[in-house]
């Protein structure tokens, strides 16, 4: 499981502090700063969110899983409980349930692809190793099943595929971008751009993880902590 000890904790919130205010100056910056006599800065257009990922949420029985931390991928089995759980109580189908995963503050990391994990060592760098290989995880474990491996229901692939819904969300992802661009002397901005092109397919952003675990109460669904 990954802790946050008060330092680390710290740490992070000053990193999503940076990422919130870049997205304040990028959308913000008057044309005022523009050199004396050069065209005025155009402001850059608000980031827009999809939030219709709310309209999904029809199942007779709901569920938001929220995960704050990686937690060796406890947001996984938790959501396979809930669904074998009800399966074996009240014989439901997939098309009766209801569940959103909310991917937030250190648990963001579960919401990217290999090639993040890979180029920016993210297994060694949250002190996750991959079961296959023994070693700190240069893929995301938690996404699929390993390459050569058969079927496995506990993964993020498996239970999007049984309908459940995942969401990012985005103060963390950018957060998470300062960290890596600050260990490897990188642009934020370059960081930020390269990471949100490599979530995990199914992945819709939020503003915030807080938010999406509210929408998703406001829907009915039961809150669920997945760590």
């Amino acid at each position: 499981m990954t802790e946050f000890s008060p330092t680390a904790r710290r740490e992070f919130l000053g990193q999503l502090a940076i990422g919130a205010a870049a997205i304040a100056a990028s959308a913000c910056a008057p044309a005022a700063l523009a050199a004396p006599g050069a065209a005025p800065v155009p402001k850059a257009a608000p980031q827009k969110f999809d939030d219709s990922w709310v309209k999904r949420i029809t199942g007779k029985h709901k569920a938001v899983f929220d995960a704050p931390e990686i937690a060796d991928g406890t947001i996984v089995g938790n959501a396979w409980v809930y669904l074998d759980g009800f399966k074996k109580v009240y014989d439901t189908t997939d098309a009766d349930m209801s569940l959103v995963l909310v991917m937030r503050h250190g648990g963001i990391a579960l919401a990217f692809d290999d090639y993040v994990w890979d180029k920016y060592e993210i297994g060694k760098k949250e002190k996750v190793k991959d079961d296959a290989t023994g070693k700190w995880a240069r893929r995301n474990p938690f996404w699929k099943p390993a390459p050569g491996k058969g079927p496995d229901p506990f993964t993020l692939e498996a239970i999007a595929n049984r309908g459940a819904i995942m969401i990012g969300c985005n103060l963390a992802a950018r957060g998470f971008a300062a960290q890596l661009a600050a260990k490897g002397k990188e642009p934020h901005a370059e960081v930020v751009a390269e990471i949100l092109t490599h979530l995990i397919p199914g992945v819709t952003l939020a503003p915030n993880g807080v938010f999406a675990v509210m929408r998703a109460q406001e829907a009915g669904c039961t809150y669920i902590r997945s760590t």
